[in-house]
């Protein structure tokens, strides 16, 4: 997965938005207001937590009376410490993103009573992994074997959930090297299938076209390197049960002696190695609580805007709209503001500003350093630009060329 850096956000440097990008698709709430869902899709089978075989199977969410051929797919895992939790639990999450157009997936992954500990930790970890990989691949070969009965595309498959399903996400994304399996499983890996793990479907790609997450964690940031997926996170920081910083694991209360990465240290990596990313971060010491009943639409827009501009090819503005930057110029960090050609730009890290026009069309893309920056725009016409950071650097920018 790390030669996957221009696959998806290698801004196209020509004006290329799909057509059914057109009416705010994948982006706004309600466009379709009936969700059609067909359950218990099984979609592959291991050995579960208590030693007998598992079934496993998925709820699909589908807009009603769509007419487009080829839906991007989100996969929605549940969460419950790995040892709760059912696909019903994730039902909202699935019908708010078929409802903006999105084929949702809720997905079954193995969960059971375990003593926690390193090993069996990691090893309920994985089997989240295993159990998401072969959904991915499953939705693949529903493509290719049997005439795409949920009308798909392949390419556009995203994976996350929310909290143990957040973090099954995480570690089928990032968690893609034998180099990075952890030590504690190595003598047992090659049983368990390796990374691909033995949930079903071989022969079809696992591979994530993007990754976002509800309050999880990874195993090691140092996991996210160049070129790997864009991934949106939201998290409290103060949450008890999943870290929000780079600290001590515990299941339903216990010590686990493993250390994970939260959502903050997560995005920090991302930021170092150039990542596509986001991060919206609560106050509180809650445990996914922005996705009760106060919180539920802001935290699904967020989302949704970032994986919508993904789509689409779009600049990732991090939730900020072309039009809320039109009035946060007093406060840009570029300056002069409006320019005749030459404008100064502060990054607080390397990357790469994409500037683009009043249609959504990338017209010119130049790297930044650390500090403070050069842009010539001279060549441009006069007019409102916006310029973002490929990285999400640093905030989108409004300015206007004279």
């Amino acid at each position: 997965m790390k030669n996957f850096s221009a696959l998806v956000l290698a801004f196209l440097p020509f004006c290329s938005i799909a057509q059914d990008c057109s009416t705010g698709r994948y982006v706004s709430p309600n466009l379709f207001p009936e969700v059609t869902v067909t359950t218990d899709v099984v979609f592959g089978s291991n050995i579960g937590v208590s030693g007998s075989t598992q079934t496993l199977r998925m709820d699909v969410y589908q807009p009603t009376g769509d007419q487009v051929a080829l839906r991007p797919v989100v996969v929605v895992a549940f969460g419950g410490s790995f040892i709760s939790g059912t696909r019903a639990d994730v039902a909202s999450v699935c019908t708010d993103l078929a409802k903006r157009g999105y084929v949702a997936v809720a997905n079954d992954y193995r969960v059971g009573f375990f003593l926690p500990n390193q090993t069996t930790t990691t090893r309920a970890v994985m089997r989240g992994a295993h159990d998401m990989r072969a959904c991915v691949r499953y939705l693949r070969k529903s493509v290719a074997e049997l005439g795409n009965p949920y009308g798909i595309d392949p390419d556009r498959i995203i994976v996350g959930g929310v909290s143990a399903g957040a973090i099954s996400g995480l570690h089928a994304t990032y968690l893609d090297q034998d180099s990075e399996i952890p030590a504690v499983l190595l003598s047992e890996i090659a049983s368990l299938g390796g990374i691909e793990g033995n949930s079903g479907n071989p022969g079809y790609s696992s591979e994530p076209f993007a990754c976002y997450s509800f309050s999880g964690a990874l195993g090691d940031s140092v996991w996210v390197e160049p070129g790997d997926q864009p991934l949106v996170s939201l998290h409290e920081v103060g949450d008890g049960v999943v870290p929000y910083y780079t600290a001590p694991v515990y299941v339903v209360g216990l010590p686990t002696g493993l250390t994970a990465s939260g959502s903050h240290d997560i995005h920090i990596r991302a930021n170092n190695v150039g990542l596509v990313n986001c991060f919206k971060s609560y106050p509180g010491n809650g445990h996914v609580g922005y996705l009760g009943a106060s919180g539920f639409a802001e935290a699904m827009d967020y989302v949704s805007l970032f994986l919508g501009q993904l789509i689409c090819s779009a600049p990732v503005t991090c939730g900020l709209t072309t039009e809320v930057n039109e009035f946060a110029s007093a406060n840009s960090g570029a300056w002069p503001n409006p320019t005749v050609g030459v404008v100064n730009i502060v990054s607080p890290s390397a990357t790469e500003a994409i500037v683009v026009d009043v249609a959504g069309c990338v017209i010119m893309r130049e790297r930044l350093t650390i500090g403070t920056n050069v842009l010539d725009l001279t060549a441009l016409s006069s007019g409102a630009y916006l310029i973002t950071a490929a990285n999400s650097a640093f905030a989108p920018v409004r300015v206007v060329r004279d």
